[in-house]
C-alpha cells in the first residue's frame, strides 16, 4: 500500500485484511463488509464498522470514490479481534477521523443505551467513537478516576453534560416563536420564593417616596439585566435575583442607575428635546399673534390726536386733509364701532374653521416640531426593548447610548427582534389593562395626602413580574439569534 494512503484493517469471516479508506468504502458498498465486522485505523483499537463515522456514508448507500486496488495482506485467523484488546503500541489511541464530543450538536445522534448493557442509560460517552457506557462500565474503566473507552481507548465524557449541550444547541436553533412567549410567561414561576420576595420588596419600596422608588428601580433593573444576560447565554434555570452577598456601590447601585439614564437618553431623549423646543417656540410666538378686538379699538382711539382733528376747525384747510379728519372723527363715534364689531362677527360666523386664522400663526413652525415629536415617540417605543437588551447584555453605558450598536443588533436579528418587539408590546398592554382595573377596584381605599396605597402596592408587584417576563423574552430573542450574534451555548 502506498505510504500516502491511510492504513485500515478490516476483520471479516474470511480473515483480517489491510487496505485504504476508499477501497474499504468500496467493499462496503459491494456488500463485502458488514456493519458488524470489525475495523481499525492504523494501530488503533477495533470497533464495529457500522459505528465508524467515516464509514457511515458508505453503509447508507452514498456514492464513494473508487481508489486503485492496493496491496492486500492477510493475517492468521487467531489474530482476529477480541473485545477489550489494547493497541499494539500500548497507547490510548484516538481516531482522528471521528468528530470530537463538541461536534455532537444533534441530540438524536447520541446513543440512548450502554454499549454493553442495552437496557441501561449511558453514564459516559466516548468522543471518538460515540460509544455509550453505563455507570457500571464506567467504574470498571476508571483508572486514576478517569473513564476510558474499551473500544478505542479515548477518554470519555459525562453523558449528561454532552446531552445537555446538544439539547441547548438544538433549542437555540429551533427558532423564536410563540413557545418562547409561553416560556417567558412561566419563567418567573420557576423560582416562586424569589418571585414572592422580590415583588414584595419592590412593592414596599415603591411606597417609600422618591428614595424608595430609586432603590426599587435599581433592584428591578438589576434583576432584568441579570435575566437578559443569563437567558442570552442559555441559562434558563438560573435565578433571576442577582447575587447581593458581595454588595458593591459601583456594580450594584451606580451601574444600574447609569444604564437606566442611558436607556432614557437614547430612547426618550429626542422627545424631551423636541417638547422643549415646541414649548418655548409657542411661548415666544404668543404675544405677537393673539390681538384682541378691544386692543384693536384702543389702538385706533390712541391713534387719533387733536392735531388730526384740527382741519375741521380751519376754514382754509386742505380738502384732502379735511376728508381724513372726518374719517378719523367717524371712527370715534359709537355707531361706527358697533358697525365694525357687527361686520367682524358676521365674518367669523361665515368662516368654516373659526379660530384657524388665530391658530395658524401660533403653530407656524410648531407643526413641523409636532410631526418630529410623533416620530420621536415612535422611535422611543420601537427602540426601548433593544436599548434594554443592550444594557442587560453588555452592561456598558457607552454601548447603550450609541444607537448604532442597537440598530446593528436589530439588523442581525432580523425578524426575531420584530417578533420579540410585538410580544413586549402585548405584555405591556396587558400590564396597563391590569393596572387600570386594579386602580378602579382599589379607588375607594385611597387616603387623603397618601393616595391609593393598596393600588400602588399591588400594581408594583405585578409590574415586577411583567418586567421579568419582558427581560426573559429579550434574553430568549438574543439566545435564538446566537448564530448571528456570536452567542454560544454555555
Amino acid at each position: 500500500m502506498s505510504a500516502q494512503l491511510e492504513q485500515w484493517r478490516v476483520s471479516t469471516v474470511e480473515g483480517v485484511f489491510e487496505t485504504d479508506l476508499e477501497t474499504l468504502r468500496q467493499w462496503i458498498t459491494e456488500g463485502s463488509v458488514a456493519p458488524t465486522d470489525k475495523v481499525s485505523k492504523g494501530n488503533l483499537n477495533w470497533i464495529d464498522a457500522g459505528r465508524a463515522p467515516m464509514l457511515k456514508a458508505a453503509f447508507q448507500g452514498e456514492s464513494v470514490t473508487t481508489a486503485a486496488p492496493p496491496s492486500v495482506s492477510t493475517t492468521p485467523a487467531d489474530q482476529t479481534w477480541q473485545e477489550g484488546t489494547e493497541p499494539d503500541d500500548g497507547s490510548l489511541g484516538h481516531n482522528d477521523a471521528v468528530p470530537p464530543v463538541s461536534d455532537f450538536e444533534d441530540p438524536a445522534s447520541l446513543p440512548t443505551s450502554c454499549y454493553n448493557h442495552p437496557q441501561v442509560t449511558p453514564h459516559y460517552i466516548c468522543p471518538a467513537c460515540a460509544t455509550g457506557l453505563c455507570e457500571a462500565c464506567g467504574k470498571f474503566l476508571e483508572a486514576h478516576r478517569i473513564a476510558t473507552c474499551p473500544l478505542c481507548g479515548e477518554f470519555c465524557k459525562v453523558y449528561e453534560e454532552v446531552k445537555a449541550r446538544a439539547d441547548g444547541i438544538a433549542f437555540q436553533r429551533s427558532g423564536f416563536g410563540f413557545d418562547d412567549f409561553v416560556r417567558a410567561v412561566r419563567y418567573p414561576f420557576q423560582h416562586k420564593v424569589a418571585l414572592l420576595c422580590g415583588a414584595l420588596i419592590y412593592g414596599l419600596l415603591r411606597l417609600g417616596g422618591l428614595r424608595g422608588s430609586v432603590i426599587a428601580f435599581v433592584i428591578m433593573f438589576g434583576c432584568m439585566s441579570h435575566v437578559i444576560s443569563q437567558v442570552a447565554w442559555g441559562r434558563l434555570n438560573r435565578s433571576f435575583m442577582p447575587d447581593f452577598s458581595e454588595f458593591s456601590l459601583w456594580d450594584d447601585l451606580a451601574v444600574p442607575i447609569f444604564l437606566g439614564l442611558g436607556i432614557t437618553i437614547v430612547t426618550w431623549g429626542p422627545v424631551i428635546v423636541l417638547m422643549a423646543a415646541l414649548f418655548f417656540g409657542v411661548l415666544n410666538a404668543g404675544p405677537n399673534v393673539l390681538p384682541l378686538s378691544a386692543g384693536q379699538t384702543e389702538t385706533a382711539q390712541r391713534s387719533v390726536t387733536p392735531a388730526d382733528l384740527a382741519p375741521l376747525t380751519d376754514p382754509n384747510a386742505d380738502p384732502k386733509a379735511l376728508e381724513q379728519a372726518n374719517e378719523k372723527l367717524n371712527q370715534l363715534r359709537p355707531g361706527t364701532q358697533i358697525a365694525q364689531e357687527a361686520e367682524r362677527s358676521k365674518k367669523a360666523k361665515s368662516d368654516p374653521s373659526p379660530g384657524l386664522s388665530v391658530l395658524l400663526p401660533l403653530l407656524g413652525g410648531g407643526i413641523l416640531l409636532a410631526m418630529l415629536l410623533l416620530a420621536g415617540v415612535a422611535w422611543a417605543i420601537f427602540y426601548y426593548p433593544m436599548a434594554l437588551a443592550v444594557a442587560g447584555y453588555t452592561q456598558s453605558v457607552g454601548a447603550v447610548i450609541n444607537p448604532m450598536v442597537g440598530l446593528d443588533t436589530i439588523r442581525r436579528m432580523g425578524a426575531t427582534y420584530f417578533k420579540a418587539f410585538g410580544m413586549v408590546l402585548l405584555i405591556q398592554a396587558a400590564g396597563l389593562i391590569v393596572g387600570g382595573v386594579i386602580s378602579v377596584i382599589t379607588a375607594p381605599l385611597a387616603l387623603p395626602f397618601f393616595g391609593n396605597l393598596p393600588g400602588t402596592f399591588i400594581d408594583a408587584t405585578i409590574a415586577f413580574y411583567i418586567n421579568l417576563v419582558i427581560a426573559c423574552l429579550l434574553g430568549l430573542s438574543l439566545f435564538k439569534s446566537g448564530d448571528r450574534l456570536g452567542i454560544n451555548v454555555d
